[in-house]
């Protein structure tokens, strides 16, 4: 576990074990090689403050040597630590294999791999992946490979950040576009990812703090996946620019969704937000779902003490006809802020305690002062009204 994961998860860990609003997690052709010559916690919903700072701006890349590199068929393995500024195109693939810091400066770089994923780190300290300015980049992976594990068109085992001011087009047609392993951080660039399964994947934690980022996934669209560690499987965003079609899940997070700034354009979803835990402070957040807007519901790690709190920001959901809900918690609501502007047949269904105390909240272009939820199975409505 890296710097940031350990911080992370030190930090939720301490956070699920607060008495009170908790939920519970329970466990249940060759290559040129380039050098320099069943246990439990709870969870609060309250646990948005989560370190997002990534470990590039601590790395000294001026004590560390620079390569160029003008990419060739023959692909590309990094051993050394080091900066490496790749050009060209090449059908092979970037490895990584290494114990230091690498940073890939992609400089008007293609790399389609005819063999497996197009830049693949097997093992890092971190990994930085950044877009020279003004510069276009395109990878596209494989659809076939000899190891399965490796299932995305970047794929990281260790940190990954992604940053800089180019641009990057991302093809999977194996599995997942993005994969990070452990911390995966989007920084900046814009971004744009096509893929027959998953788009963004983190592991432990997907951060994204800026850039322009347009996922069109036939899986879940950005998502943080770890459903085994307690205080992991984070999802957040205080940044950016992303806009999610998706034939599922838009944002997943196994464990919680924090959103804190930024701007999320969900076009198309099945579930549009989905986590045990989702925090909203800020943001400008649009939903169009066909199943749920915003869901809080158990995953394999954390199965109690669902919720939701919305805070802030500026959120439409617009639910497609049928049995679908807006904001569907499976154990909590509380609205305390925001502007919530709801097009549906149910705006909400509450499992557990509904609270609106603060904000806008419009249903159906009317604004309403309470909660008007809907229990699973029918039901009478009932409110929370603001004191």
């Amino acid at each position: 576990m890296r710097r940031l994961a350990c911080t992370t998860t030190a930090f939720l860990t301490s956070a699920l074990l607060l008495t009170g609003c908790g939920a519970t997690a329970s466990s249940s052709g060759t290559a040129t090689t380039a050098s320099s010559t069943e246990s439990t916690a709870s969870a609060s919903s309250s646990t948005a403050a989560v370190d997002t700072s990534s470990a590039s701006g601590d790395i000294d890349w001026s004590a560390l040597p620079t390569t160029e590199v003008t990419l060739t068929d023959d692909g590309l393995t990094i051993t050394e630590a080091g900066t490496y500024v790749l050009s060209g195109s090449t059908t092979g693939q970037v490895l990584v294999a290494t114990d230091g810091y690498v940073r890939i400066i992609l400089d008007g770089a293609t790399i389609e791999s005819s063999d497996g994923a197009a830049i693949q780190v097997d093992s890092a300290e971190t990994t930085v992946i950044e877009l020279a300015d003004g510069t276009t980049n395109a990878v596209s992976d494989a659809s076939a490979r000899s190891d399965e594990e490796v299932d995305g068109a970047i794929y990281s085992a260790d940190d990954l950040i992604i940053t800089g001011t180019g641009t990057l087009d991302v093809t999977a047609t194996f599995a997942d576009a993005i994969v990070g392993k452990d911390d995966l951080w989007i920084e900046a660039g814009t971004i744009t990812v096509t893929s027959v399964d998953d788009g963004i994947r983190g592991t432990d934690s997907l951060i994204i703090s800026g850039g322009t980022i347009t996922v069109d996934a036939a899986g879940d669209g950005i998502k943080s996946s770890n459903d085994t560690d307690a205080g992991a499987g984070q999802l957040v965003v205080s940044g950016g620019d992303i806009t999610i079609t998706t034939g599922d899940d838009a944002v997943k997070a196994e464990q919680q969704v924090t959103i804190t700034g930024g701007t999320v354009d969900i076009l198309e979803s099945v579930e549009g937000i989905e986590a045990p835990v989702i925090v909203i402070d800020d943001g400008d957040i649009t939903v169009n779902a066909s199943d749920d807007g915003i869901n809080a519901a158990a995953s394999a790690i954390v199965t109690t003490g669902l919720s939701i709190t919305i805070n802030g920001g500026d959120i439409t959901v617009v639910m497609g006809p049928g049995d679908t809900d807006a904001i569907d918690s499976n154990g909590d609501l509380t609205i305390t802020g925001g502007t919530i502007d709801i097009t549906a047949q149910s705006a909400t269904d509450v499992d557990g305690t509904g609270t609106l105390s603060g904000g806008t909240l419009i249903v159906n272009g009317e604004q309403v002062t309470e909660l008007t939820t809907q229990r699973m199975g029918g039901g009478g409505g009932w409110g929370g009204g603001r004191p």
